[in-house]
C-alpha cells in the first residue's frame, strides 16, 4: 500500500492505543454507503481479540446520535470513514486529521465541523476523516467497481491496525 492516505495515517497513528471507527452513509444511495461498506468488511474480518482494540460503529448519517456511546468508549483515535466528493477519480482516498477550531481548505461542510465540536468536547481522542470519491449517488443503484475496490483497502489497512503485523 504505497498511497499517500496509508503514508499520512502510518505517520499519524503511531501508538494507538484504542480505536473507534465509524462507518456514515445511506446505505440507499449507491457509493454514499462508502463508510458502511467499510464498517461490514471490518466486522467480518477482525477477530474477536482485534475487535478488543478496535471498535467499528455503523452510524449511517447519525453521528450525533452517537454522541454518548463515543464518551463511553473513550476511544484515543477516531476515524470517519465516509463518501466525500473530493473532485477527483471514483475511489480516490483522502485522509486527514480533523482539528476543531481549525479547517483545512475549506473542503469539508461547516456543519461536519459543527458536530467535530461537540465530539471533541466530550473527548479527548485525536479524530481522523477518509473520504472516498464516489462515482455515482443516487438512490437505488449499487456501489460502483472503483468505491468497493477503495472501501476494501481501507478495511485492509484498519484491519492491519488491530494486528500485531507491521503496516
Amino acid at each position: 500500500m504505497s498511497d499517500r492516505w496509508v503514508a499520512f495515517l502510518n505517520h499519524e497513528l503511531q501508538g494507538i492505543d484504542r480505536l473507534l471507527v465509524l462507518g456514515t452513509g445511506n446505505a440507499l444511495k449507491a457509493d454514499d454507503a462508502a463508510g458502511l461498506l467499510v464498517a461490514s468488511l471490518l466486522d467480518r474480518r477482525l477477530s474477536r481479540r482485534q475487535k478488543a482494540r478496535v471498535k467499528v460503529l455503523r452510524v449511517y448519517e447519525l453521528i450525533d446520535a452517537y454522541n454518548r456511546r463515543l464518551k463511553r468508549l473513550k476511544p484515543s483515535h477516531l476515524i470517519i470513514v465516509d463518501a466525500f466528493d473530493s473532485g477527483r477519480q471514483p475511489g480516490f482516498i483522502l485522509a486527514t486529521r480533523l482539528e476543531t477550531g481549525r479547517r483545512k481548505k475549506k473542503k469539508i461542510s461547516s456543519e461536519f465541523y459543527t458536530l467535530l465540536e461537540k465530539l471533541s468536547a466530550d473527548s479527548a481522542c485525536r479524530i481522523y476523516f477518509l473520504g472516498i470519491q464516489p462515482a455515482l449517488l443516487d438512490f437505488g443503484h449499487p456501489i460502483s467497481a472503483p468505491v468497493k475496490e477503495a472501501c476494501r483497502k481501507v478495511a485492509d489497512y484498519i484491519a492491519t491496525l488491530a494486528s500485531d503485523r507491521p503496516r
